[in-house]
């Protein structure tokens, strides 16, 4: 169950080009009490930045980027730019060894495979969040 500060749930963001995976992941985290929200785009989730400070966000990386949108390493190092201190799980459709060392390279601490069991998820975003506020 996700924990409270100051009366308001823990906000997290899910940016995820899957947008069917998205909505079930906001779901699921709105059932075990806290704020998603949820975009399909970096750019999408920078103005969302603005407005909403989550305290975790979860990246989708799929296999195959088309060449309009930014590589996983531009998207984590912008994401890491804007929110230093908060924790990024990435999510990716697979695991491709050259994908796996940009997500490292950029502090991603955690890189989950899908398919991922949404109780897997939730255990790996407590992890981060006790760490992140020891």
């Amino acid at each position: 169950m996700a924990s409270q500060q100051n009366g308001k749930r823990t906000c997290v963001m899910i940016v995820e080009p899957d947008w069917d995976f998205g909505i079930k992941l906001a779901d699921w985290l709105a059932s075990q009490g806290y704020q998603p929200v949820l975009t399909r785009t970096i750019d999408a989730a920078i103005v969302e930045f603005g407005s909403v400070r989550p305290q975790a966000i979860f990246v989708g990386l799929q296999s195959s980027v088309p060449q309009s949108q930014m590589n996983p390493g531009e998207v984590l190092l912008m994401i890491q730019t804007i929110c230093p201190l908060v924790p990024i799980i990435a999510i990716a459709d697979e695991a491709r060894q050259v994908q796996t060392q940009v997500v490292f390279r950029r502090g991603v601490r955690r890189f989950l495979v899908k398919p991922v069991e949404f109780s897997q998820i939730g255990e790996v975003l407590q992890s981060e969040l006790s760490v992140a506020t020891v």
